[in-house]
């Protein structure tokens, strides 16, 4: 079956940001003849939470989903892209499609398709949403791919609907602006359903647009939010605080979610709470993991406001450590920014190559940053640098804290080389023949 598999991501082709963006028409089409059939894919279970935001949102969702498995409820979950297999894509109630069940729902949606041209990330919602509905699950968490108003997640009406957070990403797809890009992102609302804000001081255009379709809005730092070790949300009565040890979700994440999963019918508890922070883990968003006598941190940040918020959360969990990093991204992506942030907290930069359709070399990054005096090559040759395979007197001791961010493609890769995901694995969901997994 796992060749099967390997053959329907070869069929559809590779994800690219412009086949994320193409309307909503042909996911509509294809989801009323598959209701046409029996399978209601829209929405794909009773109660549906749609998240978007250019940071943050997959740490949101998966957060969303563990509040609502540690309060009883059966969910499916879909979010993107993924780091080594399409199988992460796909979730009932906390574990990975199988590659039967995956195969099943594109068979699905193939045999509804007829002359409706699907792109990559199509194909992939809407078999998600098969699989989900399948699973006749209580609640669906669904992961907006790219901006919002044109993403094939849309096609679904949410019940709440939450926006992490609005920085400048995709430019040249969403706008030039964060006001241009929080439009886009406020496309998944709709008249009267919730809306939760996780920034603080978002764009006009997102609260303009949930006034206009009168939309109750929750905002971070007002409604709910985070500090001092507590989550906190507001009711009728006033503020409730649950303990929150910061582990694998960021508190603004966690509280985002918090906040969402309690206007999905769901009211918290310090249980509840505790559960989830104890079973979500959201690889390759900040994951820490002990190796070579080093501590590794990896990160998928790959534009400026990520890469801050990635900094700051270094900042706060390793103070007096002395840090080193290995950076790579793709060749749309503003490597200056993301590297800046980190200029004031590391003691050595290196620069990997990435490997993808969109790769970019090591050295055209070094370069671009000015950064002539600093390490480049291909990632292997970059860890053996860190790890002081080569003489020199800035290389790492055994307390150091070692970086990896600026790109799936490098975090994909250093976390099969800390042998954190089985190399057989890759074929499950294939690196689609080195596909752009930057669609967020």
């Amino acid at each position: 079956m796992r060749h099967d598999l390997t053959a329907w991501l070869e069929r559809i082709g590779v994800e690219h940001p412009r086949g994320v963006l193409r309307g909503l028409d042909g996911v509509r089409t294809v989801a009323q003849r598959l209701a046409g059939t029996g399978l209601n894919i829209v929405p794909p279970a009773p109660t549906t939470i749609v998240v978007a935001g250019t940071n943050g949102k997959g740490s949101t969702t998966t957060f969303a989903e563990h509040l609502l498995l540690a309060a009883g409820r059966s969910v499916g979950t879909t979010t993107s892209p993924h780091v080594h297999a399409f199988n992460e894509r796909i979730r009932v109630n906390g574990e990975e499609a199988s590659d039967e069940a995956i195969v099943a729902a594109f068979e699905a949606v193939e045999t509804c398709r007829g002359d409706v041209a699907l792109s990559y990330f199509e194909y992939a919602i809407l078999a998600a949403q098969v699989a989900i509905r399948r699973a006749d699950v209580d609640c669906a968490v669904l992961e907006v791919g790219l901006g919002g108003r044109l993403d094939a997640v849309n096609a679904t009406d949410a019940d709440v609907a939450v926006i992490t957070s609005i920085g400048l990403d995709h430019q040249e797809h969403l706008g030039t602006t964060r006001e241009a890009i929080g439009t886009e992102k406020a496309g998944i609302l709709r008249p009267g359903t919730p809306l939760v804000v996780g920034e603080l001081n978002p764009p006009a255009s997102v609260l303009a647009r949930g006034d206009a379709l009168a939309a109750p809005v929750y905002r971070a730092g007002r409604d709910f939010g985070h500090g001092s070790g507590a989550l906190w949300i507001k009711d009728e009565q006033g503020r409730i605080e649950f303990e929150y040890d910061a582990g694998a979700i960021a508190p603004v994440n966690a509280a985002t979610a918090l906040q969402a999963v309690r206007l999905a019918g769901c009211p918290p508890d310090r249980k509840m709470v505790q559960q989830a922070a104890r079973t979500a883990r959201n690889p390759g968003r900040f994951e820490i993991v002990e190796r070579h006598g080093r501590t590794w941190v990896l990160d998928v940040a790959h534009n400026a406001e990520g890469a801050r918020f990635f900094a700051s959360q270094v900042r706060q969990r390793f103070p007096g450590r002395r840090i080193a990093a290995i950076v790579g991204c793709l060749a749309d992506k503003d490597i200056a920014a993301i590297v800046a942030p980190f200029k004031p907290l590391v003691d050595e930069i290196v620069y990997a190559d990435t490997e993808t359709v969109r790769g970019r070399s090591a050295a055209s990054m070094r370069e671009t940053v000015g950064d002539l005096a600093a390490f480049a090559g291909d990632l292997e040759a970059a860890t053996a640098h860190l790890l002081g395979r080569d003489s020199g007197p800035r290389n790492c001791r055994g307390e150091d804290v070692i970086l990896a961010f600026g790109s799936f493609d490098l975090v994909e890769r250093m976390r099969l080389s800390l042998h954190l995901h089985h190399a057989s694995a890759v074929g499950r969901g294939t690196r689609a023949p080195l596909a752009s997994k930057e669609t967020s």
